[in-house]
């Protein structure tokens, strides 16, 4: 099923939780959005594009690329413990497209589209039909530049992804060291906030430090593992050692696990 298929086929409907509907009716009913400009832009560009909000996240720890992750503790999370805060999606006469956009960084939003269209999940086989991208104070301007693209019938979205994959992790090694940075900035952020708490009320943000960690991960370890000029020269054609050598960047992320960040002794704040 195509991805406007996909996601339509849920109903267009507007809760607390969510909403699905026409972009230019979810600004008529949530008009303090903080991204309501940048939504307007692309209203001006095309205006029959759907929004769906706060897309549940959920992850097939069956699949052997993920159990070779090997991180445990994200079976220990519920599903949609991270959202996509939002999918913006549309289609024309043969077309359909969808634009996956989260917070934080490129790399979490790699992670996502993995997570995304891997086997037995959403959009299974839609991969072609996606682009992910990140969404800053700093970077509107190229989420609007990249919507603009992909309305671009000429352009294929994967050359589209491509780019912005060369942009922001083309070079896999500097990729793991920032992928470190990121795991201890979620950890290390975590652990401020549950500090002070009871341990029944620290499930939700131990959950998205996981939640979060993991998806860093497959970014990471699918990221090398399709990687055929590591394959070729650094592996010598071998998959068994690319698939060795990936393990091992992975395990390099700095995590802290459910059970220590559950029992971390109550800290009182000043």
């Amino acid at each position: 099923m195509a991805i406007y298929n996909v996601l339509s086929s849920y109903g267009l409907f507007d809760s607390l939780a969510s909403f699905n509907g026409l972009v230019k009716d979810y600004l008529r009913i949530y008009p303090e959005d903080e991204n309501k400009e940048l939504f307007e832009l692309m209203l001006s560009e095309k205006e029959d594009i759907y929004v769906y909000t706060n897309f549940g996240l959920k992850f097939n720890l069956a699949l052997i690329v993920n159990k070779k992750i090997g991180y445990k503790d994200a079976g220990k999370i519920d599903d949609n413990v991270l959202k996509v805060p939002y999918i913006i999606y549309w289609k024309n006469e043969n077309v359909q497209k969808a634009m996956i956009i989260s917070f934080n960084n490129y790399i979490e939003a790699k992670g996502i589209f993995y997570c995304l269209t891997e086997v037995d999940n959403y959009f299974e086989n839609d991969k072609n039909d996606l682009i992910t991208i990140h969404l800053t104070d700093e970077n509107k301007d190229e989420v609007f530049k990249v919507f603009k693209s992909m309305l671009d019938e000429k352009k294929s979205l994967s050359a589209i992804q491509k780019t912005l994959d060369r942009k922001y992790i083309n070079d896999v090694d500097l990729m793991k060291d920032d992928c470190i940075n990121i795991s201890q900035q979620i950890f290390d952020r975590a652990i401020k906030i549950i500090l002070p708490l009871e341990c029944d009320d620290r499930k939700p943000y131990i959950e998205e430090a996981v939640a979060r960690a993991f998806i860093i991960k497959k970014a990471l370890y699918v990221r090398y593992m399709s990687n055929k000029h590591l394959l070729n020269k650094r592996h010598f054609g071998k998959q068994s050692l690319q698939r060795a050598f990936g393990k091992s960047y992975v395990n390099e992320l700095p995590t802290v696990s459910y059970y220590r960040l559950l029992n971390m002794k109550k800290v009182k704040q000043d």
